[in-house]
């Protein structure tokens, strides 16, 4: 008996769907347990270490300035170049030929309002990803330079493996984690002034933060996870 065409068509939507609805609800539980930051924090590549002082400190640009990404990335990049006076500084950020206020410009302005000395910094503006831009910096350090990669932490595990993967021997990851309130961000029901005959979640911070960063995190894991396979498939890590 041939089914008609139609039939065929409902028959895998309607598994499509259940199996859309299985993962949904699989990952609706995973947000509200730790795995979702544990799998972000191994992007970060905590163990990525050098054993020698960097010669180079390497930002890679992110989301430009101002952005969360590239504010983040330039605060951590100048504390970095502090601690390690004798290393260069090379900001890694594609612009447009001629441009005069560039994100890449502004990086470079706000590293130099953070302390760091103009003639410490370099600009790279011709690579449009991280396999381009590991390439171009190739090009303008030796390759048995210590090199210190500072990117977002979900970034980081594929940067280190693609700057590997262009040639250079000795890279290090120091990542730009956010930091949270020092203060407690539990709520006192008694200083509420509750109207509303509302569910009581003051003093949860799973209900009111962590679930809501941990989806955060699931999003960021599954883009990297999602780039490092066509890394891998394109031979660059």
């Amino acid at each position: 008996m041939k089914w008609p065409r139609w039939s065929i068509i409902f028959l895998f939507l309607r598994r499509f769907l259940m199996v859309c609805g299985v993962a949904l609800l699989l990952l609706s539980v995973l947000c509200w347990t730790p795995y979702p930051w544990r799998m972000y924090h191994w992007l970060s590549m905590p163990d990525a270490r050098l054993e020698v002082e960097p010669e180079w400190i390497v930002v890679l640009g992110g989301g430009g300035i101002p952005s969360e990404t590239g504010l983040m990335r330039t605060y951590y990049a100048a504390r970095v170049a502090a601690r390690y006076p004798a290393a260069q500084i090379m900001v890694a950020l594609p612009e447009y030929e001629g441009a005069v206020d560039s994100s890449l410009r502004r990086m470079q302005r706000e590293l130099t309002m953070r302390g760091v000395a103009a003639d410490r910094i370099h600009l790279e503006p011709h690579g449009a990803n991280t396999r381009a831009q590991a390439v171009e910096v190739v090009r303008r350090v030796d390759t048995e330079a210590a090199v210190l990669l500072v990117t977002s932490p979900s970034h980081m595990r594929r940067a280190v493996r693609t700057f590997a993967g262009a040639g250079f021997s000795r890279v290090g990851a120091h990542s730009a984690f956010d930091t949270h309130a020092d203060g407690d961000m539990t709520i006192s029901a008694a200083g509420v002034d509750d109207r509303l005959s509302a569910p009581a979640i003051e003093g949860s911070l799973t209900l009111r933060y962590r679930l809501w960063n941990n989806i955060n995190y699931l999003s960021s894991v599954a883009r990297e996870l999602t780039a490092l396979g066509y890394y891998k498939w394109k031979g660059w890590i």
